[in-house]
């Protein structure tokens, strides 16, 4: 038990001082920035995207890493023909100015709950903490040997969350080892007050090399992903969500490939915009070789000590019912075939399905319509039900 305690306290302690040193960073590379605000009310700075506080990695090439950025700023020089509207979001109706990108400004109390929530990750599985999975997984076998993207649609809501420290989330993963091994990159859309100050529905992504022992957080928390948009910012908030009272709905396209140069990149394919990587040197086994799972579906943690557990999806979940219930849709993984990577709907024969307490998972299965072609629902209304 000794051991295991000193272990514990010894990772803290690096990732404080990683953390302490990503805000420090924050801090003294602002004077000569310009700062934006959003329509809701959050500013921005706009860091040289040479100068991220996340490049401080140390294991990272950094000229790799610039050419990288080069090709990607003049791409963005070329113009953009997506559909962000950057005058329905910042206050300046153009976002950052092409050369740099948008990292949030926060007071210090913010700032340090924000890094409380990344430094949690680690103790979230561990004690009388209860996180919630519902949702669907596939694990790699023959013929598929490994997984080097995810991509689907996530339909946009705002569940309710009750506690401190709680969080609702709707994602999807790359996964690949177990313990200390256990590698991923997951993204999607959270609701989680304690990290973004508010109760909006935000895009986030968490990564970890090591089971968070020692790497990795949320967004540009510490080092590692590497923010690429100058308009769409890592923590964005979602303008519109879905309304059950008027069936109206919203979502988001999200897509995670990995390039040649074994890095991955988060996209959002119908704005035509990629908003950042994850450069191959933070990861092991997943940049060499890819996933051998991918996971799709609702997560939501319920710190220890906390009788009410939070919503997830829209808070209800009706079987059959999509107008009702949080849903994916044309859901697919990368897989490589001859030698050439292709976007893929999961097979039916394989995907596995999970649920959780009072969090449910249903209607798995293929339309092959085109629109829908793989989805499935998931969501529940959460509360005191433990068991």
């Amino acid at each position: 038990m000794a051991v295991r305690v000193t272990t514990i306290c010894f990772s803290l302690l690096v990732s404080i001082t990683i953390l302490s040193n990503v805000i420090e960073s924050y801090e003294s590379g602002r004077r000569s920035n310009v700062t934006i605000a959003t329509i809701h009310g959050h500013f921005y700075d706009c860091v040289d995207i040479y100068k991220q506080p996340t490049l401080l990695h140390p294991t990272l090439d950094s000229k790799r890493i610039k050419m990288i950025i080069v090709k990607e700023l003049e791409r963005q020089k070329k113009g953009k023909s997506g559909g962000f509207k950057a005058e329905e979001y910042w206050l300046n109706k153009e976002g950052c100015p092409i050369g740099t990108v948008p990292i949030r400004r926060m007071k210090k109390k913010q700032l340090q709950n924000a890094r409380d929530a990344s430094l949690s990750l680690s103790n979230e599985y561990s004690g009388n903490n209860w996180i919630d999975f519902a949702g669907i997984y596939i694990q790699a076998s023959p013929p598929i040997e490994r997984f080097f993207g995810v991509s689907a649609f996530l339909c946009l809501y705002n569940p309710q969350v009750r506690g401190t420290g709680q969080y609702s989330a709707a994602s999807m993963s790359l996964e690949t080892g177990a313990g200390q091994k256990f590698e991923h990159i997951q993204v999607g859309w959270i609701v989680h007050p304690k990290m973004n100050g508010d109760n909006r529905t935000h895009l986030y992504t968490k990564w970890t090399a090591d089971g968070y022992h020692k790497t990795g957080c949320y967004n540009t928390h510490c080092p590692g992903f590497i923010q690429l948009s100058s308009v769409i910012p890592i923590d964005y908030v979602f303008p519109r969500i879905s309304d059950i009272q008027t069936n109206s709905k919203e979502e988001v396209l999200l897509s995670v490939y990995q390039t040649q140069y074994l890095d991955y990149h988060l996209v959002m394919p119908m704005l035509e915009e990629e908003i950042g990587m994850w450069p191959y040197e933070i990861f092991d086994s997943l940049s060499a070789k890819g996933a051998d799972t991918v996971r799709y579906g609702g997560q939501v943690y319920t710190p220890a000590g906390q009788d009410l557990s939070p919503a997830m999806g829209n808070g209800q979940f009706e079987e059959g019912h999509w107008q009702l219930t949080c849903y994916m849709r044309k859901v697919l993984y990368d897989i490589e075939v001859d030698g050439n990577r292709q976007q893929v709907p999961p097979d039916d024969s394989k995907v596995q399905t999970q649920e959780s307490r009072c969090f449910y998972e249903g209607n798995q299965h293929n339309d092959n319509d085109g629109y829908w072609d793989y989805n499935f629902l998931f969501g529940g209304a959460g509360g005191g039900e433990h068991s």
